[in-house]
């Protein structure tokens, strides 16, 4: 269960023999700035990796592939990476970009086996080299061309993904995307991070807090476990994923 920010607060409170807080309103003096290390701590190890897996967006019924889903239709090659989103400030903080799967599971009329890809992310530059000119005048034609999307592309403003080819018939298109927490400021505001791995931000909001206290030493100590645990995190947490597996409900595209 996810810890609140007045307890972790009171948690670093208690580790340097401060009194605890009954509301973070409340705080003045070292208490005020313990409760800035936790923050500032927090989003330390949120910013240390884009992709980390406990900010993802959902957790669908098949995460190998992805934790977001949208639907492509035949003849449309750019779709919004967040559906529905108005504007930047609502979009996804970060995707995978090396990670976007094709898929025809759960697409009205299609049985199994079903079709899979692993797309391969294609820069707007190579494609234009490469496949541009071939695609649109297969999307032109009398009687238009399309295919098996192969590539996925990113948009300038880096909103919305393209397909090359265009796509032939419905897909869904799986993803991996994240999000940004926001600060940390109400006493029940949770602090979504891996309950096991606490010891982690403590260490990174003790350095904070022992530099404000010109505690040199103890602020090295703080920063030397710090580092050890932000990469055990990482190697436990965001070891590298397979780029393919077999899955006998599929039938693989091979690009």
């Amino acid at each position: 269960m996810a810890k609140t920010y007045l307890a972790m607060t009171n948690e670093l409170l208690v580790e340097i023999n401060e009194p605890e807080l009954t509301a973070i309103s409340g705080a003045v003096g070292v208490q005020k700035q313990v409760a800035n290390c936790v923050n500032r701590a927090y989003f330390d190890i949120v910013d240390a990796v884009d992709d980390w897996s406990w900010l993802s967006t959902d957790v669908p019924d098949d995460p190998y592939y992805g934790n977001t889903i949208v639907d492509c239709v035949v003849g449309q090659r750019w779709y919004l990476l967040k559906t529905g989103s108005a504007d930047i400030d609502s979009d996804f903080d970060s995707v995978n970009w090396d990670m976007f799967t094709l898929s025809t599971q759960n697409v009205s009329g299609e049985t199994p086996p079903y079709t899979i890809n692993k797309l391969a992310f294609t820069t707007l530059t190579a494609w234009r080299s490469s496949y541009a000119k071939a695609e649109e005048q297969d999307a032109t034609a009398a009687s238009p061309v399309y295919g098996a999307p192969l590539r996925v592309l990113r948009s300038s403003d880096g909103r919305r993904f393209g397909l090359s080819p265009i796509p032939d018939k419905a897909y869904k298109i799986h993803f991996f995307a994240y999000n940004r927490p926001t600060a940390l400021s109400a006493d029940t505001d949770k602090v979504l991070f891996p309950e096991q791995y606490k010891p982690v931000l403590l260490a990174r909001a003790r350095y904070y807090i022992y530099q404000f206290k010109d505690n040199i030493a103890q602020s090295q100590l703080a920063l030397d476990e710090y580092k050890k645990g932000l990469q055990s995190i990482a190697d436990a947490l965001n070891s590298p994923q397979l780029s393919f597996m077999s899955d006998v409900r599929f039938t693989y595209l091979l690009p």
